[in-house]
């Protein structure tokens, strides 16, 4: 709050008694009449003492320290602005960065050893604006990869980016990768589930891609893609992964399974029947019910199309 040790003992000495006068503070705390007289002056301007009729009568610390927890407050106010300020101009700053004079970033780049390849994943999540869509196929992830992980994660979540990860299901039997991935859904992370052997990706704003140079051999380093119609195909990759994974949510649900015996019949028509009316009727209802059935389980398993509930619910064993 900006109070010296010495302010602040004169202060609760003040506490003590209804008034005191400079001699007696210096008898009492054993310092000189000018530091006293010093300390009085500060103690005064901060609203922590009166000075009258030749003594010095402390302020109710209800209203003395609670004035300075105000300015103290008021002044992050304006350091908060100030730093929304500056965070605004990120994008612009970054904008004048990408069009002045350094020459154009290669299409494809190739960085060897982990420093480096943490180093440019830094400043790629630092200058992402819209959304990080990511692929690790790693179980168990490694200490170290999660502490580089983290601020980097983080940082994207905290500035409101869209956040998406596809990780092996085995990944949740580590309970360290576990509480990692949890700590990032509660950061606003979306993560889904694979069984199959997946193909490790880093995608920002679908304009950059970031892959191993050889898939079996990751010690040979990265290579970051910037290649528009290269990147499509990777962004196109990881969007039939994510469609085809199953919600981290439901995965770690030990097991247990969220759909009823219809819901298990409407799946099991869907995944061998095209048309709805073909359907319903196999079930022996109406076009319209047997739609409200199928919207209703893939509310259940959080699924964003049929193709992709059939797929999650076969690979949980519901099928």
């Amino acid at each position: 709050m900006g109070v010296t040790e010495e302010e602040e003992q004169i202060y609760r000495f003040l506490l003590k008694g209804e008034k005191g006068t400079i001699e007696e503070i210096c008898v009492g705390l054993g310092l000189t009449g000018s530091e006293v007289s010093s300390n009085l002056e500060r103690l005064t301007l901060l609203g922590l003492v009166h000075r009258r009729d030749g003594g010095v009568t402390a302020v109710d610390p209800a209203i003395g320290v609670e004035r300075l927890i105000e300015d103290a407050l008021a002044g992050l106010r304006v350091q908060m602005r100030q730093l929304n300020v500056a965070r605004s101009a990120i994008s612009v700053l970054g904008q004048e960065f990408r069009q002045g004079v350094q020459a154009p970033a290669a299409d494809i780049e190739h960085i060897t050893g982990g420093q480096e390849i943490w180093a440019r994943l830094d400043e790629l999540a630092f200058f992402a604006y819209r959304e990080v869509m990511a692929i690790h196929p790693s179980s168990p992830w490694r200490v170290k990869n999660i502490e580089a992980a983290r601020p980097l994660d983080m940082r994207c979540l905290r500035r409101g980016l869209g956040f998406r990860m596809v990780v092996m299901r085995e990944a949740l039997q580590d309970a360290l990768t576990k509480a990692y991935l949890e700590e990032l859904r509660a950061a606003g992370a979306q993560i889904r589930c694979m069984e199959e052997p997946l193909q490790r990706m880093v995608i920002y704003d679908q304009s950059q891609a970031v892959v191993p140079l050889d898939p079996g051999e990751n010690q040979r380093g990265a290579v970051v893609v910037r290649q528009p119609g290269l990147v499509a195909g990777i962004v196109d990759l990881f969007e039939r992964t994510w469609q085809s994974a199953v919600d981290m949510a439901i995965v770690d649900g030990d097991g247990d399974c969220p759909l009823s015996e219809l819901d298990k019949q409407v799946l099991d028509v869907l995944s061998r029947v095209d048309k709805d009316e073909v359907a319903a009727r196999q079930l022996g209802v109406s076009l319209r019910t047997f739609q409200r059935y199928v919207a209703n389980v893939l509310g259940k398993m959080d699924a964003t199309s049929r193709f992709q509930a059939a797929v999650q619910a076969k690979e949980r064993g519901w099928l």
